[in-house]
């Protein structure tokens, strides 16, 4: 008696194991494309959820409302304006300053920024020596040295009337010459006493710098805004200034040497000049930025100690 074909336990005869199981044949492909299809829709849920939670948390939150004044105030553009103003005043004042007190406006730089050599070098092909432009100040030559240091100082007095929105104030060149006075004497210190004390004690140099640029950044912004601002509400404005100035030089005092060399290397001394206005508007960036920061902390009620607060109850 013949047996069927496909009995089990007949030899060669056995079937695919896929025919069996139905894994892998063409009726497996609605199932595989239902799983694809399922696993996308949960990655497309999972960051709609992802982007909606941080939608809501981005809402009405400090940095909101930062990056809402910021914009209000058109915080690059005013960075980029006023380094261009303290290019062409704020630097020559700068040099003339720095030659009038026997020091060339190289060794400033070097103790502020801490250049090394070779970019002091490549900065100092700019400019003559202190004494050609000590000598080179005289008649005329004042009158424009003036101007440009009370344009430095009307550029950032006007910045400050648009950051804390006082209208109708118009330009005080009067209190403008006064602060320059001031930084012009606070600059003469640093610049003389500055460099044994950063050399001996550069721990001590730093400990007196901070309160000295808080002081200094409160200073610059009560009286050039004629008291108009309370002062306790500043601040926070002069703490926040001083903050992201101190950072600022940081920042440059490990790039500024190597941003000179290369860009001296790649067009020449106008690189130099280019690297200075990087710098230039890393400094109109600051001051927006602190009084903004300021403001905003203010205003919101915000305090280092309420941040410990909520991170311990987080945690």
């Amino acid at each position: 008696m013949r047996t069927r074909d496909g009995a089990p336990g007949r030899p060669g005869d056995e079937r695919p194991a896929q025919s069996r199981t139905g894994t892998g044949g063409p009726g497996t492909e609605p199932a595989d494309r239902a799983g694809t299809e399922s696993a996308d829709r949960a990655g497309t849920g999972r960051a709609r959820r992802a982007t909606e939670w941080g939608r809501a948390k981005y809402s009405d939150s400090w940095a909101e409302d930062l990056w809402r004044r910021l914009n209000a105030v058109d915080f690059l553009g005013q960075a980029i304006q006023l380094a261009a103003t303290l290019l062409l005043c704020a630097l020559p004042f700068m040099i003339i300053t720095s030659a009038l007190a026997g020091r060339p406006a190289v060794s400033t730089l070097m103790l502020r920024l801490g250049l090394n050599q070779q970019a002091a070098a490549d900065f100092n092909h700019l400019f003559n020596s202190s004494a050609a432009t000590s000598s080179a100040v005289t008649g005329l030559s004042w009158v424009f040295f003036i101007l440009g240091g009370l344009a430095s100082a009307g550029s950032i007095q006007r910045l400050y009337q648009r950051v804390f929105q006082l209208r109708g104030q118009a330009r005080d060149p009067l209190r403008a010459l006064v602060w320059l006075a001031v930084l012009v004497g606070w600059a003469a210190l640093g610049t003389s006493a500055g460099p044994g004390i950063h050399a001996g004690a550069p721990v001590l140099w730093w400990i007196i710098n901070v309160p000295a640029f808080m002081a200094f950044w409160w200073f610059t912004m009560w009286f050039l805004l004629g008291g108009r601002i309370p002062g306790r509400r500043l601040v926070p404005c002069a703490v926040a200034t001083s903050t992201f100035w101190i950072g600022m030089l940081v920042v440059f005092h490990f790039t500024f040497s190597d941003m000179i060399i290369s860009y001296d290397q790649k067009y020449g001394p106008i690189g130099v000049v280019l690297a200075l206005m990087s710098f230039f508007i890393a400094i109109g960036v600051v001051i927006t930025l602190g009084a903004v920061t300021g403001m905003m902390w203010r205003d919101r009620g915000l305090s280092f100690r309420a941040a410990v607060t909520r991170a311990r109850r987080s945690s």
